[in-house]
């Protein structure tokens, strides 16, 4: 999403020095001189012409504050699991434990089944 911002933001910015080169009479000269905004303009174009984006642009201040929102919300998200990635260390090693315990009860029996054997 902060791509497609960008790109937006670009394009806007950008658009009056295309809009200039297209109705220009000499195309080189001026091209020469507003080369980096046209080669911006035009990588931006393409980059929302892939993303599916034609016509009406997305108002940038509504894309930005969703974007914040979304920010925050995935902030919490980590949050919690970085407690439950804690949390699920913990219960290995209670597990590990278990299993260690269960398996010194299980090896006096073998070596009792070996001396009868």
């Amino acid at each position: 999403m902060a791509l497609l911002i960008k790109n937006i933001t670009t394009y806007q910015k950008t658009k009056p020095a295309y809009d200039a080169y297209r109705k220009a009479k000499n195309k080189e000269q001026h091209r020469a001189v507003h080369e980096g905004s046209i080669i911006l303009h035009e990588a931006a174009a393409k980059a929302l012409k892939t993303a599916g984006i034609s016509g009406k642009l997305p108002n940038v201040a509504a894309l930005q504050a969703e974007y914040t929102k979304l920010q925050e919300q995935r902030k919490s998200l980590y949050a919690d699991y970085g407690k439950m990635k804690k949390q699920v260390g913990e219960y290995n090693v209670i597990k590990r434990n278990i299993d260690s315990i269960l398996r010194q009860d299980r090896e006096p029996e073998r070596d009792k089944e070996v001396e009868r054997g």
